[in-house]
Order: structure tokens, then C-alpha cells, then sequence
């Protein structure tokens, strides 16, 4: 049987590697990437260290050297840079604002905390007035007015044989 070019061996023309026929994964794109790459460099490499170090590293995926590795200097720094306003004070103006700032500071503590107790206050009572309701809840109900209901007068039989003494009265 004759070889076809995309076989991948010569023993079994079954072995197709056309992308039609095989699907092609993340690992077999990874393998061209890094073919590609490792030509590039070696034609490359020296120009690349050269000029640019950073990318050679990073397309051999190693950490930059110290040697290459550029340190900010004093003199990059912009002209017109804000100096801020603790550094024009004298140390005793300094260390009366900085006196200033942690009381102001002190009383919106003080004042949050005050606020964040008033509220827990007001939270409790509305939550004893709600069990309180919850609690009494049976015992309120609507009642009729032409009924009894607990009230006994006093004056009635009912009340009068249960809970009065009785006096016998001799004839």
C-alpha cells in the first residue's frame, strides 16, 4: 500500500495526520509555539540581550537578573511633585497639628460609638416590646359586651356561695 504524506508511519496508512481527519489541541499548538520561538532565539539571542533583556527572559519564561533589572533614581522623579504640607511645618507646628488631628479624631470616635449605642438601645427596646407583644398576644381578644365573661359582681349568687363565708342564719 502506498504511503500517503499526512500518514504518520509507514506501517499503518490508518494513522492520518490531517487536521480534517485529527483534531488538534491546545498541546500540538504549544508544541509549533515553542519550535517557533526556539528558532527565533538562537538566530536572536545576542541582539535581543543587547537591546532588549526583558523580553528575551520573558520568552524563555525565566525571572529577570538582577544586572538587568533597572533601579528608579532620584532624578526620574517629576519636577513639579507635590510636597506635602506636614514637611513645611516647623516640629512644634508639626506636633501641635499632628496633637489637633487625634483629638479631632478622638471625638469622631467617641461621637460614632455614642450613635452606634443610642441604636443598640433603640433596637433592644423595640425588640422587648415586640416579645412583649408576642407574649400577651392571647390574652387580647375581642370580648362581648352582653357576656360575663371574668368580671363577677359581687353581689351575685355565684360570687356569694363560692367565695363569701356563709353565716347560718338559725330560724
Amino acid at each position: 500500500m502506498k504511503k500517503h504524506k499526512s500518514d504518520q508511519s509507514k506501517k499503518s496508512s490508518s494513522r492520518k495526520r490531517q487536521f480534517g481527519r485529527t483534531n488538534p489541541n491546545h498541546r500540538y499548538f504549544m508544541g509549533l509555539l515553542k519550535t517557533e520561538t526556539e528558532e527565533y532565539l538562537k538566530d536572536n539571542k545576542e541582539k535581543l540581550l543587547r537591546e532588549n533583556p526583558e523580553i528575551y527572559y520573558q520568552m524563555i519564561n525565566r525571572k529577570l537578573p538582577k544586572k538587568y533589572q533597572k533601579k528608579d533614581s532620584p532624578l526620574n522623579m517629576p519636577v513639579n511633585a507635590i510636597v506635602p504640607p506636614q514637611s513645611k511645618l516647623s516640629k512644634e507646628e508639626l506636633d501641635a497639628q499632628m496633637k489637633k488631628e487625634a483629638e479631632e479624631r478622638r471625638i469622631k470616635e467617641n461621637a460614632a460609638r455614642e450613635k452606634q449605642r443610642k441604636d443598640k438601645l433603640e433596637e433592644e427596646r423595640i425588640e422587648r416590646n415586640r416579645a412583649a407583644y408576642l407574649r400577651e398576644r392571647s390574652l387580647i381578644y375581642w370580648t362581648n359586651p352582653h357576656d360575663q365573661g371574668n368580671y363577677r359582681s359581687i353581689h351575685s349568687e355565684e360570687y356569694q356561695s363560692r367565695y363569701k363565708k356563709k353565716k347560718y342564719e338559725y330560724y
